[in-house]
């Protein structure tokens, strides 16, 4: 009897001892949280991995993008712009779905029908900015979907359930049948020959099922992830709070019709996990049962059920999501100098304040307002490039997690283009201009359709000689100036700009020698910047003086017109 005593106070022991070892656990977890909330992404532990997951995070596009074909930033303003290094940026999700929504929206914009519906998203972000122990318990369940490697491919299962159906199901109809008929006949009639025809059977069930277990053993942790997802969303359908800002009347009817699935899934992942770890006796038993072929019908049932709700578990994805997607976007206002809501505004151009680019760590904000194209003149490295980048990156920012780093941002909505990472592609045996040519080309063919178009150009037909050039360049900007199209041009030229400036303003970069230093204030200023600085940075770079000297005489003297750049619209 005191043995008895002893186990039962034990056991409660060691009991009370796991359970306050889970408290203890949640509250360091919690508290992670908290100090990672409203940092940079890339200063955190988990930046690099993620860096490292790009290609498995961009699967959910991909399959989606084939299905909807949406993709309001296309593959060359994606590159030229950098945009995987703004996604990583803002990227603070604790779910593979979560990391796969943003990317896909930072594509392809919000859909169709959240056009023009931004308080929806806005007022997601402002609950998690505002409260924190909402933000932390939102953050540990989204936690618990994870990240491993293999669920990034979920979509791709998702979408090709239908051709992971097991063929000749009948077959396996069969012998489960004939087994169990055999073994009843057997052991009540003592027949050997019904146990010779049980024995046999298992024995053709157990090969059978050793052939076929690889086949969907490959997509365990894919039906786990399946499992974790139904379980997050089916918690947020039974928490008043969460429901009232996250659930949707869609979300609920995707719970409930998917309630069979998941209780399916865990018996059949349970099953199979302890397998996976290797014991002697679970692959025994695991056998003994795959003889029944139990196992193959109730994958063949769960295959079943998934290819006919593929609506509903796009509903659910999107769901969780959206709400990880929510608590990154706030992070990273959280985490930036200054950030503002983006104003959308029908027509009209483009007004920022107080702009910068995402990605610098101490930025310069700068402010412009552009009723009409503008072309951006100054000096090697004074900010161009960077300034018609950030113009670029918070349009596009505005658009999609109605966000913006600036004062103030307003814009009509508007698809953003660019041409600026133009490279020589060897393989295709294109040159630079042809190149460059093709990325004018999809602008030009833009800018004539009915969607306004924000088109971005960096040193616009550099590929080829200065007279053809000049002239190219002025007939494509005269082109653009007249359609619907805000056009931002940086450019080396000022004959160029000079040349174009009825349709275009003028705003340029300036920069300053002083002494053997060549500064930068990376301001913009009204008017047209005439001044250069590359032979000066030869001479800073070290170059022999004699070059420096006979490229200086070549030169001949440079002028400059300095004017601040306001944030008001007069000349």
């Amino acid at each position: 009897m005191t043995w008895i005593v002893f186990a039962v106070a034990a056991g409660i022991v060691w009991l009370w001892w796991r359970w306050q070892e889970g408290i203890l656990a949640r509250r360091r977890e919690a508290a992670v949280r908290r100090a990672e909330f409203g940092k940079n992404p890339m200063d955190l532990p988990s930046g690099e991995r993620t860096r490292g997951l790009l290609d498995e995070i961009a699967v959910y596009y991909r399959e989606m993008t084939d299905v909807s074909g949406d993709a309001q930033t296309d593959p060359v303003t994606w590159n030229d712009l950098e945009m995987d290094e703004v996604f990583l940026r803002v990227n603070h999700t604790r779910s593979y779905i979560g990391e796969q929504v943003l990317f896909r929206r930072l594509h392809a914009g919000p859909a169709r029908e959240d056009i023009g519906n931004e308080e929806r998203l806005e007022e997601k972000i402002a609950f998690f900015m505002k409260e924190e122990a909402a933000r932390e318990s939102m953050e540990m369940s989204l936690a618990r979907i994870g990240k491993r490697r293999e669920d990034y491919y979920l979509p791709v299962f998702l979408g090709n359930a239908k051709s992971l159906k097991v063929e000749h199901l009948w077959l396996y109809r069969a012998l489960q049948l004939l087994l169990a008929g055999s073994f009843l006949t057997g052991m009540l009639s003592q027949n050997p020959v019904c146990l010779a025809v049980f024995i046999g059977t298992a024995l053709v069930n157990a090969a059978l099922y050793a052939v076929s277990r690889e086949k969907y053993e490959v997509y365990l942790y894919a039906l786990g992830s399946v499992k974790e997802l139904l379980r997050f969303c089916r918690k947020l359908t039974e928490d008043p709070e969460w429901m009232r800002r996250f659930g949707t009347e869609r979300l609920v009817q995707a719970v409930g019709s998917l309630k069979k699935m998941e209780h399916l899934i865990g018996s059949f992942q349970v099953k199979k996990a302890g397998v996976l770890t290797g014991d002697v006796m679970e692959l025994l038993r695991d056998y003994v049962i795959g003889a029944t072929l139990w196992d193959i019908t109730l994958f063949q049932r769960i295959i079943n059920l998934i290819d006919g709700k593929q609506e509903s578990l796009n509903v659910l994805y999107e769901t969780a999501g959206e709400a990880d997607m929510a608590v990154s976007v706030a992070s990273f206002r959280r985490s930036v100098p200054q950030y503002c809501i983006p104003v959308f505004a029908d027509g009209g151009g483009v007004c920022a304040k107080g702009l910068y680019h995402p990605l610098l760590r101490e930025p310069v904000c700068n402010d412009i307002i552009l009723e009409r194209g503008c072309m951006i003149t100054g000096a090697n490295a004074s900010g161009k490039s960077t300034f018609i980048k950030a113009l670029a990156v918070n349009a596009i920012l505005a658009q999609t997690i109605h966000t913006c780093t600036a004062e103030t941002f307003c814009m009509p909505r508007m698809q953003v283009l660019t041409s600026m990472a133009v490279r020589d592609d060897i393989v295709s045996g294109e040159s630079y201009y042809i190149r460059e040519a093709g990325y004018l080309k999809r602008i030009v063919t833009a800018a004539s359709g009915p969607a306004r178009v924000f088109c971005l150009i960096d040193e616009i037909l550099r590929g080829t000689n200065t007279g053809e050039r000049l002239a190219a360049s002025e007939a494509v900007c005269r082109y653009l100036a007249v359609r619907n199209c805000i056009a931002v041009v940086a450019t080396h030229d000022p004959e160029l700009a000079e040349s174009v400036r009825d349709l275009y303003d003028c705003y340029h970069f300036k920069s300053e020698i002083r002494g053997s230093d060549i500064c930068f204030d990376y301001k913009i200023y009204r008017g047209l910047g005439v001044n250069r600085n590359a032979v000066r940075i030869l001479a800073y770079m070290g170059f022999p003086g004699e070059i420096v000297e006979m490229a200086e005489r070549l030169c001949g003297p440079d002028g400059e017109v300095d004017q601040p750049a306001e944030f008001q619209t007069g000349k």
